[in-house]
């Protein structure tokens, strides 16, 4: 889903961080992502929006509306 939004034009400008859940705790900590699949949405350094296990595609690309 994450792939195929960046794939609009409106989202061509985000930056996606990939964090691995299992070997990265120190940054999982960081961000305090409780669960697998949390996506965390910034705008600038600020967060703007979390979702935790979410595969719905609107709702996803809501968080990344957010963004902009």
């Amino acid at each position: 889903i994450i792939s195929d939004l960046l794939k609009q034009p409106q989202f061509r400008n985000l930056v996606v961080f990939e964090i691995d859940f299992d070997s990265q705790k120190n940054v999982v900590r960081q961000f305090g992502a409780r669960s697998q699949s949390t996506l965390i949405a910034f705008r600038g350094a600020n967060e703007v929006g979390r979702s935790v296990g979410d595969t719905r595609k609107a709702s996803i690309e809501s968080l990344f509306q957010r963004t902009l």
